[in-house]
C-alpha cells in the first residue's frame, strides 16, 4: 500500500466511526474485597451435557491475594453446588481470567497468562464434553497451548442442580471468600451450550467489546448477556454504562503515519461496520 497519512484514512471512515459510538451496560463488581458482591443464577444446564463453551469480556479493577496463593486471582465465573466434599463442589470455576481454570473440583490448570489491570481481556473456555475430557482456554482470540490441565479421569458432566455465580468463589458449604472476591467490571458473557472452534472464538473476540454474538453462533446459546444483566445482584454489583467504540481509540493516531500493523487494524475496523 502507498505511504499516507492517517488522516486521509480517517476522512473515509469518519461518518462510518461516528454512526458507530455506541454505550452498553455492563456489570460492575466493586473494588472492596467482601463476600457480599456477586451475581446468581441457576439455569438448567442439561443442553451443555455434549459440551459447552463460556466467553466474555472482564476488565479487571483490583489485584489481590486469592485462592491457592495466587495474586490476583479474582473469581469471575463459578458454577457449583452445595456439597459435604469441598473437592467436588465447583464444577467450574475461571480465576484471573484464564490463568487459572478448574473443572470438576481437582482437574484444572494454568495458563501462564495474567489479566492486565484496567484492560477489557476477551476469554473463552471450551469444553468438548465428558468423553472428550478436553479443555480449551483462550486468550484475546487465541488459543493458550500451554495451558496444562490434569485428567479427568471419569467421564462427569455437569450437574443440574447448580448454580452460576459471577464474581465469587462458592465453597461446598455455601459460603464466598473474601479472598477471591472479583472486582472490576465485566460484558457480553455468553455461555453456549456447544463446542466453539477456534475460528468461532476468533469472531467472537474480533467484534470487540461493542460487537454482538454472529448470526450464526446465536442459535448455540444457552444464557446470553441480556440473561446476566436480569439475574439477581448481591451487595454492590451494579450497572454501569460502558462507552465500548473504537472511535476513541481511532482518535489516538489522528496525526501519526500509517504503520503496517494500523493498516491492518483499519481494515479490520472498516469490515466491522
Amino acid at each position: 500500500m502507498p505511504y499516507q497519512t492517517i488522516s486521509t484514512i480517517l476522512l473515509l471512515l469518519l461518518p462510518t466511526s461516528l454512526a458507530h459510538i455506541s454505550v452498553r451496560r455492563a456489570l460492575r463488581f466493586p473494588e472492596s474485597q467482601s463476600v457480599e458482591n456477586y451475581v446468581g443464577l441457576a439455569p438448567n444446564m442439561t443442553a451443555t451435557r455434549s459440551g459447552l463453551t463460556i466467553c466474555g469480556w472482564i476488565r479487571k479493577s483490583r489485584e489481590n491475594h486469592g485462592s491457592y496463593g495466587s495474586l490476583g486471582a479474582g473469581a469471575w465465573f463459578n458454577y457449583g453446588v452445595v456439597r459435604k466434599s469441598m473437592a467436588d463442589s465447583s464444577e467450574i470455576l475461571l480465576l484471573d481470567g484464564m490463568r487459572e481454570v478448574y473443572m470438576f473440583g481437582a482437574s484444572g490448570g494454568n495458563s501462564g497468562v495474567r489479566t492486565p489491570l484496567n484492560t477489557w481481556q476477551h476469554n473463552c473456555l471450551v469444553w468438548s464434553g465428558p468423553q472428550n475430557k478436553s479443555l480449551q482456554a483462550y486468550v484475546d482470540g487465541d488459543l493458550k497451548s500451554d495451558l496444562k490441565y490434569y485428567t479427568l479421569e471419569e467421564e462427569r458432566v455437569l450437574s443440574e442442580d447448580g448454580a452460576i455465580i459471577l464474581g465469587q468463589y462458592r465453597q461446598a458449604n455455601g459460603r464466598m471468600k473474601t479472598t477471591t472476591a472479583f472486582a472490576g467490571d465485566m460484558h457480553d458473557l455468553n455461555l453456549f451450550h456447544r463446542v466453539l472452534s477456534a475460528e468461532d472464538v476468533k469472531k467472537m473476540y474480533k467484534v470487540g467489546v461493542c460487537g454482538k454474538v454472529p448470526s450464526e453462533l446465536k442459535s448455540g446459546v444457552l444464557l446470553s448477556w441480556s440473561d446476566f444483566l436480569g439475574a439477581e445482584r448481591f451487595g454492590a454489583v451494579h450497572e454501569v454504562n460502558v462507552d465500548c467504540s473504537r472511535w476513541n481509540t481511532l482518535k489516538s493516531f489522528v496525526g501519526t503515519t500509517i504503520t503496517e500493523e494500523l493498516i491492518e487494524y483499519l481494515k479490520v475496523f472498516h469490515d466491522e461496520q
